[in-house]
């Protein structure tokens, strides 16, 4: 259904439909619970801990092949992107690279597309963070993000 057929349905509902409309979403749906809790509340610290386990999840290597799947962890990410949190993308986002880093420095991975894909990463969060004018409160974490990342070639500018 397109949005504006969607638009047309809910004009057409009364209120008490909607209403049970959006809580038959809320208990059905987790993503649509999360962002109603954050439209609510204005809390992310809940979602940020969920989200951080399971990037770490996916980043840190399984088993003796060192499986890296940090591709899941990136779709995490643009997954959340969708819900236009920019708060809660910054967070993620730097969590990604910070772990990424370890990786790096653990393992000694070397891996073209998987730099890439971490500055990119960096990237948007310094974007997002100047956009909320949060310079200040992110000041030292990105500045030892990008000092670590030098450590191995990866130019973090910030």
């Amino acid at each position: 259904m397109a949005l504006r057929d969607l638009k047309k349905e809910l004009n057409q509902m009364d209120k008490t439909e909607i209403i049970k409309l959006v809580l038959e979403m809320y208990k059905k749906i987790p993503d649509a619970k999360n962002y109603l809790n954050i439209l609510t509340t204005g809390d992310i610290e809940q979602l940020i801990k969920k989200y951080k386990k399971e990037i770490e999840k996916y980043i840190y290597p399984k088993g003796r092949n060192m499986d890296l799947r940090e591709i899941e962890a990136r779709k995490i990410i643009r997954t959340v992107r969708k819900m236009n949190i920019i708060a809660l993308n910054i967070e993620l986002e730097l969590h990604y690279v910070s772990c990424c880093l370890e990786i790096i420095e653990d393992f000694g991975y070397y891996d073209r597309t998987y730099y890439n894909a971490l500055a990119k990463m960096f990237d948007n969060a310094v974007s997002g963070i100047f956009e909320l004018g949060m310079e200040e409160k992110y000041n030292d974490q990105v500045l030892f993000l990008s000092s670590k990342a030098s450590e191995y070639g990866l130019d973090l500018n910030y």
